[in-house]
């Protein structure tokens, strides 16, 4: 090697070398690559359906909420063998079952009606490679 010829630890050669970049190998850029997509069109059927979940915890808590206000606008005797909290409570639970059978009845003729009506859609798949 002469002194001339440039040594691989020579910052000047790494820094114009065009395939370095600050030391590391830098990114050849590719051929651009046009994506090919594919659409596939397909007819359906659309059939709403009723949220069951939702209707019984909304029922529920309804329920719970009006039984205890409504217990709250009835005296309660001062020698009775239960307070006013227990009976809120109880009449909670009660009204929270009642709105459940309520919310579940509810839903099921939601669900009839909802039945009959269906729809039709296309649906387009699009597979890119």
């Amino acid at each position: 090697m002469s002194s001339t010829d440039p040594t691989p630890h020579d910052s000047a050669a790494t820094a114009s070398a065009p395939d370095r970049v600050d030391g590391h190998a830098a990114e050849v850029p590719e051929a651009e690559v046009v994506p090919e997509v594919t659409e596939t069109r397909v007819e359906v059927s659309l059939q709403r359906s009723v949220r069951y979940t939702r209707l019984l915890i909304v029922g529920a808590v309804l329920g719970a909420v009006a039984f205890a206000l409504a217990s709250l606008a009835f005296p309660v005797a001062p020698e009775s063998e239960y307070t006013v909290g227990q009976i809120a409570g109880f009449m909670a639970v009660v009204g929270a079952v009642l709105g459940l059978a309520l919310g579940s009845v509810l839903g099921l003729i939601l669900g009839a009606a909802v039945k009959r009506r269906r729809g039709a859609g296309v649906a387009v798949q699009a597979d890119v490679r």
